[in-house]
């Protein structure tokens, strides 16, 4: 680990016998201090290593949650089981005791001596064999009903045991889950903090490369390519965020329609905030659309006063701005191919046509715009902006005669 990012030795109160439990608490206490990270002053690699902690501490949390609300439904199935076992056994036992009260009662009104009597006074051998056989069989019959119910009564007894053991075990699982519960949406929070963090400072650097353009380009140009790149993990991140959040929704709603409501139920918990509503792109990018073109709201204004330039000179400037990073994997493929290769390591220029590697694009933080009408130098459009786009900020990538943007790039 870093020095300073995250702590290199924990308390643990873990039961020490417990590794599992006690990998827990370490990862839970790393994460608590990565979310503390000073995203303005952290390196892209101190960045990516806490998101990674506390990526980790999530999926080690949610891991055990998941398992305890398994032992929870296992609890539950089994008070079930044995309480439905218990209902068939009072069923069982209630027939049985009726069964004996009616052989008592023939025994009284029909006597086993009486029987015994009746085969002495015939003097038929075939007759009198039967009729002990009979006799005998009544005995043993009467003797399995009652070792019938007092069968009963001893399994009842243990499902009666087993149901106590198992509505304790739930208890105590429940009382498990409450805390597995707290711990994922702590482990949530942290990351929902630095995810904050990074939207914030994403902001301010934009905000700082734009303020540099005119003056240091090649600092400009930086600047904005890590945030073009922070913006990508923020996006990567904002996706896994959604698919566990619709693998919980699911498993939920599988386990709802499968058992039936337990009464333990949490519901799903609240996923981490990415950006991309109304006004604002991933990573939080505050959007607005000037002309038709939506670009980050810090340009608004320099790419406003530039197209009321063109238009006063009989120019008209349309084209399109802001490209979220699924947009840009999503050109990578139908520009430069579909394998991982061809999507996040082939040089732009081997595209057709060029296509910047998603985590690269000025338009993955609207700093950047594709002109209409200006695929050639010699259009109206490309020799305007070559003699005004400047002035208002905007350089023009040199491979790509419709491509501008604040650094160039």
């Amino acid at each position: 680990m870093t020095i300073g990012l995250v702590a290199p030795e924990v308390a643990s109160s873990a039961p020490k016998d417990d590794p599992r439990a006690e990998r827990e608490q370490v990862r839970a206490e790393q994460a608590k201090v990565a979310s503390e990270l000073d995203t303005t002053k952290a390196t892209q690699a101190q960045v990516d290593q806490a998101l990674q902690v506390i990526n980790e501490n999530l999926q080690t949390q949610e891991a055990a949650l998941n398992r305890t609300e398994a032992q929870v439904a296992q609890a539950e199935q089994d008070v079930a089981d044995a309480e439905a076992a218990i209902t068939k056994l009072k069923g069982e036992i209630k027939t049985l005791r009726a069964e004996i009260r009616r052989r008592a009662v023939r025994a009284y009104v029909s006597p086993v001596g009486d029987d015994v009597l009746s085969v002495l006074d015939t003097n038929d051998f075939v007759t009198a064999s039967s009729r002990k056989f009979y006799i005998e069989l009544r005995s043993q019959d009467d003797a399995d009903v009652a070792d019938r119910l007092n069968g009963a009564l001893s399994e009842i007894d243990y499902q009666r045991q087993k149901a106590e053991t198992a509505r304790k075990v739930a208890v105590k699982k429940r009382a498990e889950q409450a805390k597995r519960t707290d711990a994922v949406r702590t482990a949530k929070a942290q990351k929902q903090k630095i995810a904050n963090k990074l939207q914030a400072t994403v902001n301010s650097q934009i905000a700082r490369s734009i303020e540099l353009g005119k003056t240091d380009r090649a600092l400009s140009k930086k600047i904005a390519e890590q945030q073009a790149a922070l913006v990508a993990r923020l996006a990567a991140e904002a996706a896994a965020a959604q698919a566990a959040q619709a693998a919980q929704a699911a498993r939920q709603t599988a386990a709802t329609t499968n058992q039936g409501p337990s009464g333990s139920e949490t519901g799903p918990l609240p996923p981490i905030s990415t950006g991309g509503g109304s006004g604002t792109g991933t990573g939080g990018i505050s959007l607005c659309t000037v002309g038709g073109i939506t670009v980050n709201c810090a340009i608004q204004s320099q790419l406003g006063a530039m197209l009321n330039a063109a238009r006063a000179d009989g120019v008209g400037l349309s084209g399109g701005g802001y490209r979220d990073p699924s947009s840009q994997i999503r050109l990578r493929q139908a520009h430069c191919g579909s394998s991982y290769y061809a999507i996040y390591e082939m040089s732009a220029s081997s595209c057709h046509p060029p296509t910047a590697r998603p985590g690269t694009s000025q338009h993955e933080i609207g700093l950047a715009i594709d002109f209409d009408n200006c695929s050639y130098r010699s259009s109206a459009c490309y020799q305007w902006l070559a003699g005004h786009a400047s002035s208002f900020g905007f350089y023009n990538l040199p491979s790509e005669a419709w491509h501008w943007s604040t650094t160039g790039s």
